[in-house]
């Protein structure tokens, strides 16, 4: 199977509630943009219209190896359309307010699969069990593309108090961005880690800078690491606390599969495999179509459990195996280093999914998803699925 071969074999066509509405200090635009991320994108915007990435507003990061469509916002920008070879801005109108990802509904996919020889029968039988069962509402690796390198949470190390190394697993292997203004720095810190000196002229974020003069100013020791980290910029720490949260989240998902005792088949990804079911049997779809994990959090109280589940000990067993004695152990001292709960879907039910077959080896999928949720886990769910029909 092949995704993503050609950049118009993945399309994202964001639904949004928002418009025109005549007025207001926002100029509203579609985005539509091709192999670049989002973030990369609104910054080439913001150098462009020489302003602050603060006064554009955006619901949802988009894949970058996509043609993606998406609304924007920015306050008081030019009334006019702006097209380069990496983006398009189509100016809508005016609105009275930015553009966040409450606006968010969610997100239209056309997708094109390559290399994947299927029997529409058997293919059609894989399509009508989602329909009736959807599919678990993981986390996929996009979320994880700060541990993509090294496989391991900053995070965790912080909660542990392994300060230096959770250092370096954020400044040398992650990055707030992926962006080749970050590439060098990694790079260098990789190669010189502990001589910093080697490494500042390749700090272009102000916080790096800043960061990367303390410790050049500071004796190593555990103490200075942990001052260290509360220079790292607030928002980048929230980001890679959420993803450890995600993680944890796909981990707690997988043992309630376990433990309702769902036939499950296994499905490779980044940091390990997904567990995905096919059919449920009816007591046990009851529990589980309805079920809305919370992020995991240390502030978590689950005394109006309305399942039989026990979902308490569930997460404190999944923060064991992390090595922390419980949930309530999920916790640093970092300033900007918190973990905010929501409750999130155990299922996901892909709306309006069609396909055809466009020749003996090409597949073509279209389908809505709620915001949030992952295309690229129905693709997985439905070729691994029809691999194990």
């Amino acid at each position: 199977m092949k995704i993503k071969e050609k950049l118009e074999d993945f399309i994202v066509y964001e639904i949004a509630d928002i418009f025109p509405e005549g007025k207001g200090d926002f100029s509203l635009y579609l985005l539509k943009k091709y192999n670049i991320s989002t973030w990369d994108a609104l910054g080439k915007i913001a150098k462009k219209l020489r302003i602050s990435m603060d006064s554009i507003g955006f619901g949802g990061l988009k894949d970058k190896k996509a043609i993606s469509h998406q609304f924007i916002t920015i306050k008081k920008g030019p009334k006019k359309d702006i097209k380069t070879k990496e983006y398009e801005l189509i100016y809508l109108g005016q609105t009275t307010k930015p553009m966040s990802k409450d606006f968010l509904l969610g997100n239209k996919f056309e997708v094109i699969i390559r290399s994947f020889s299927v029997d529409e029968i058997k293919f059609n039988k894989e399509v009508s069990l989602i329909k009736q069962y959807g599919l678990p509402n993981y986390f996929d690796e996009q979320r994880f593309g700060s541990v993509k390198n090294s496989k391991e949470f900053a995070v965790k190390e912080i909660i542990k108090g392994n300060y230096e190394k959770a250092l370096y697993l954020m400044l040398a292997e992650g990055s707030p961005a992926d962006i080749q203004k970050t590439r060098k720095l990694r790079n260098c810190l990789k190669k010189y880690w502990g001589n910093f000196k080697e490494c500042l002229e390749f700090a272009k974020i102000k916080w790096e800078k800043e960061l990367l003069q303390f410790l050049i100013e500071h004796k190593p020791s555990k103490r200075t690491f942990k001052r260290a980290l509360n220079l790292v910029d607030k928002e980048y720490l929230f980001f890679l606390g959420n993803a450890y949260q995600s993680y944890l989240w796909n981990e707690i998902l997988k043992e309630i599969l376990k433990i309702l005792e769902i036939p499950y088949f296994k499905v490779p990804y980044l940091l390990g495999n997904f567990y995905f079911y096919k059919e449920v049997h009816e007591e046990k779809w009851e529990i589980l179509r309805s079920l809305k994990l919370p992020l995991p959090a240390p502030k978590l109280n689950f005394k109006k459990e309305t399942t039989s589940l026990n979902l308490s000990q569930i997460y404190d067993e999944i923060c064991q195996r992390e090595g922390f004695s419980g949930l309530k152990n999920l916790r640093t001292f970092i300033r900007g280093l918190i973990f905010k709960t929501y409750p999130r879907p155990a299922v996901v039910f892909p709306e309006d999914i069609d396909w055809q077959k466009l020749d003996n080896s090409t597949v073509k999928l279209v389908f809505f998803l709620e915001k949030g949720s992952y295309a690229t886990l129905v693709i997985k769910r439905l070729y691994y699925g029809y691999q194990n029909s």
